[in-house]
């Protein structure tokens, strides 16, 4: 394996009414991650429940690598580009505060990236059995990332099968480099957009690793709204790939 004893990876979690997962996510993360130098930088968007209460008994508990922030309530796209432009580590990932993903995939992302002198690797939830809750998400997901892939594809030979998943890694100082320019403000554009810009650098290393994915409810507190979200997600791909210099 590996050795990544030198080298930082920072999580980024953009946090809004998460209370009933935040405890378990973190200590998840915090296991997974044992023997990797890493910070977690949670950036809640003005929750309106307990969720910064226990980002902050979870800083006592777990020290300097956690780091907390908040922000005005502006959606997730700004809220990740917050944590992303104060983090400090040689590798950055996106990692959501719900329990949808699994940490016991990042040590895997992170020596992948290592080891094939990467620039930027995806997660891929298609590549692998993964319950489907909600189908009409899945058949847009699906859409919106075939779509996106053409376009990038034929630019830079980067072909996402899972555009619009969390688990997005690149090296830090390029995911800062295009987090100043990030414009997004709906709650799922930074998804569209940060794919966009990485396949517009010249050269870019690409690649995706199958991961697990756990879809939960609108009940359990999912924020996704197929249709609304779909469209804007279309809007955003045009845009950004189109008809945005960066």
């Amino acid at each position: 394996m590996l050795s990544s004893a030198s080298t930082k990876l920072s999580l980024v979690m953009p946090v809004y009414n998460e209370q009933n997962t935040l405890r378990e996510i973190v200590e998840k993360v915090v296991n997974a991650l044992a023997g990797i130098d890493f910070e977690l930088i949670m950036v809640d968007d003005q929750s309106v429940d307990n969720s910064y209460t226990l980002m902050q008994e979870l800083r006592k508990k777990f020290g300097e690598r956690i780091k907390l922030l908040q922000k005005e309530h502006s959606g997730k796209s700004q809220t990740v580009k917050k944590g992303i432009l104060v983090s400090t580590g040689d590798f950055v990932v996106i990692q959501d505060a719900d329990l949808e993903y699994e940490p016991a995939d990042l040590p895997e992302m992170f020596e992948k990236i290592q080891a094939e002198k990467l620039d930027v690797l995806y997660g891929n939830r298609f590549g692998k059995k993964n319950e489907v809750v909600y189908f009409q998400n899945w058949i847009g997901n699906s859409a919106l990332s075939l779509f996106s892939a053409v376009i990038t594809g034929l630019r830079a030979n980067m072909w996402p099968r899972d555009m619009e998943v969390g688990y997005k890694m690149a090296k830090g100082d390029l995911f800062r480099r295009l987090a100043t320019t990030l414009t997004a403000t709906t709650n799922f554009g930074f998804e569209p957009e940060i794919t966009a810009k990485f396949s517009k650098i010249t050269g870019v290393r690409f690649a995706q690793v199958p991961i697990h994915y756990y879809p939960r409810t609108v009940a359990e507190g999912k924020k996704m709204i197929a249709v609304k979200h779909g469209v804007e997600a279309l809007t955003e791909i045009i845009r950004y790939n189109f008809f945005s210099k960066q």
